[in-house]
């Protein structure tokens, strides 16, 4: 895999079909399928533009997924069939009665930050995130349905978090046809250590098949990269699918760009000198790892250490927005590339099952100058659904 992103403007809708699940014993060399629904193409989110305009809308559909299906089940390896995101799940044993599972997970959208990933998927394991330089001590190689792919490892030995002390999770990542499917093999460290191989061997056994003309409604939707994560109450009693479609404010002075693939909306603002400022937007459904970990993941853009979660936690529900509360956070340092002074202040804001993220990044002259005009720009956004 390089460079896989996750299209947050994608996830307005996910639809699962049946799965055909039935095996007969392990190592055996059978095909055993599933078979995806056809659904209609995602529509593209165009990008805000002047003040008092209306952002780019989530679409409420997603492009035809493919169907999957694997050669061989590792020995230790029970099929447990589809459940909510997953279109495959697998109970893995290990040594000493250990107990792990696989996740098979399709996400519309291509693109994006390993790092962005590894750093979430660590969060989830109550660890801090890492900077680029650590990535490749982090990652092995091997393939997905003869597609080479990164393979990352993130273990959680030595966490605060007792629960996830000692657990190790195994994520491969495969771009296709619109779609990043995600691997991911979960449980105790001896167990996921015992099944690594095991899992390279499925993993080149995968093949993908054309979608079926069907459709079906789509699910209720847990966190993106959760591994057994509850699932989040869906957005509209009548449409589990549904997405708030927010309308805000755009402040003067900030120029509409194109959004790369991992953000919904994205705005440059310019100061004195040529300084400027980058405004993004993101979405996804569920609480994307947790607020820690996320606001540590924005101390480390600007280049500071992980925060107590104490610390962090004392920041939750600091804002008034409509409809409710949001998480407000500003934190100076450098740039990690450049070693500039940079500065950010983010936000979060949760609103049925999804989680916005705003953020402005740059020079801290203009952010000091713009930083009124982007807590209004949060304050003033409305999350309706389906307008």
């Amino acid at each position: 895999m390089v460079g896989p992103r996750i299209t947050p403007r994608s996830f307005a809708a996910v639809s699962l079909g049946c799965a055909s699940l039935i095996l007969a014993g392990c190592n055996r060399e059978e095909i055993v399928s599933y078979d995806a629904p056809k659904d209609a193409p995602v529509a593209a989110a165009a990008p805000a533009q002047g003040h008092g305009s209306m952002a780019g809308s989530l679409p409420d559909q997603m492009p035809p997924r493919p169907g999957m299906r694997w050669k061989e089940v590792p020995s230790g390896w029970t099929v447990k069939g589809a459940t909510g995101m997953r279109v495959a799940n697998f109970s893995v044993t290990g040594p000493n009665n250990g107990q792990g599972d696989l996740a098979v997970i399709p996400l519309p959208g291509t693109g994006g930050s390993d790092l962005d990933l590894v750093n979430l998927w660590r969060g989830q394991l109550g660890l801090a995130p890492i900077v680029e330089a650590d990535l490749p001590s982090h990652t092995d190689e091997t393939t997905v349905a003869g597609q080479p792919v990164r393979l990352f490892s993130i273990v959680g030995s030595g966490s605060s978090d007792a629960a996830a002390a000692g657990n190790q999770i195994l994520v491969a990542a495969l771009r296709k046809e619109g779609f990043t499917w995600f691997f991911k093999l979960g449980g105790d460290v001896a167990t996921v250590a015992a099944n690594r191989e095991a899992l390279k061997t499925f993993l080149a056994g995968v093949e993908f098949t054309a979608p079926e003309a069907s459709t079906a409604s789509a699910p209720r939707m847990a966190g993106p990269f959760a591994s057994g994560a509850a699932s989040a109450a869906p957005p509209d009693g009548g449409n589990p699918g549904a997405t708030p479609k927010p309308k805000w404010q755009v402040p003067d002075g900030w120029k509409a760009q194109t959004a790369p693939n991992m953000v919904h909306s994205k705005w440059t603002v310019t100061g004195a000198g040529g300084a400027a400022a980058d405004i993004t937007v993101s979405v996804f459904p569920g609480e994307v790892g947790g607020l820690v970990p996320n606001l540590n993941r924005w101390r480390s853009q600007v280049g500071l250490p992980p925060a107590p979660e104490p610390e962090l936690m004392a920041l939750q529900d600091n804002l008034d927005v409509l409809g409710g509360k949001a998480t407000l956070a500003d934190f100076m340092g450098s740039s990690p590339e450049s070693g500039n002074q940079n500065r950010i202040v983010a936000a979060v804001v949760r609103r049925d099952g999804f989680s916005w993220f705003y953020k402005i990044l740059g020079s801290p002259a203009v952010i000091e100058a713009q930083r009124e005009a982007f807590v209004q720009f949060i304050q003033s956004a409305q999350y309706t659904r389906g307008s």
